[in-house]
């Protein structure tokens, strides 16, 4: 039933976004009842951040193949970035994220959850960043920041593009990660 719900509910963030989809939409639809979803996730939040999870778990992986095809630190960095720019243009989430995202969580636990898929995407670029220094492509004294700097710019690329044709998109996040990169050299 865990499952069942998991996909009902990720069906009814994608066409309702999170704000209009229920709590009663996702048991109705799932077959399920309140105290089986509650029991199994307690919130409607945290229903949200396994879905999420597994999001994120997924384009991790595909990230991960497409690491394997790069030839240096510049090349991963390039790629990374266009991997973000046609997937999340297709990620049926986006705006019930976006929604999520702009709410005001009350629990501390929810919100760690999300800071903890935000380092997700941060570790992505502090690995690049870091194997770059070591291989000699650039030379970062605070990797960290500059991690952070790169996903939060990217993660504004993806709210201003997210209505723009999928090659000015590209285009646009190629000139970010060349700008960018020249701004390291």
């Amino acid at each position: 039933m865990r499952e069942r719900m998991l996909e009902v509910a990720r069906d009814l963030f994608v066409k309702n976004g999170y704000n209009a989809t229920t709590t009663a939409d996702i048991v109705k639809r799932s077959g399920s009842s309140k105290g089986t979803l509650y029991y199994h996730f307690e919130t409607k939040e945290n229903l949200f951040l396994e879905i999420l999870n597994r999001e994120e778990d997924g384009w991790l992986q595909v990230w991960r193949d497409e690491e394997k095809k790069c030839s240096n630190n510049t090349e991963k960095f390039h790629r990374f970035n266009e991997l973000s720019a046609i997937t999340d243009f297709y990620y049926p989430l986006q705006m019930a994220m976006i929604e999520f995202y702009s709410k005001d969580h009350e629990s501390k636990l929810v919100q760690e959850k999300i800071d903890e898929l935000d380092q997700r995407y941060i570790n992505q670029y502090y690995e690049i960043f870091k194997a770059g220094n070591e291989a000699g492509e650039w030379n970062l004294e605070d990797i960290e920041t500059t991690s952070q700097i790169a996903a939060a710019t990217v993660t504004g690329l993806i709210l201003f593009t997210f209505k723009a044709d999928k090659n000015k998109r590209k285009e646009l996040f190629a000139r970010f990660s060349h700008t960018f990169l020249k701004g390291l050299l």
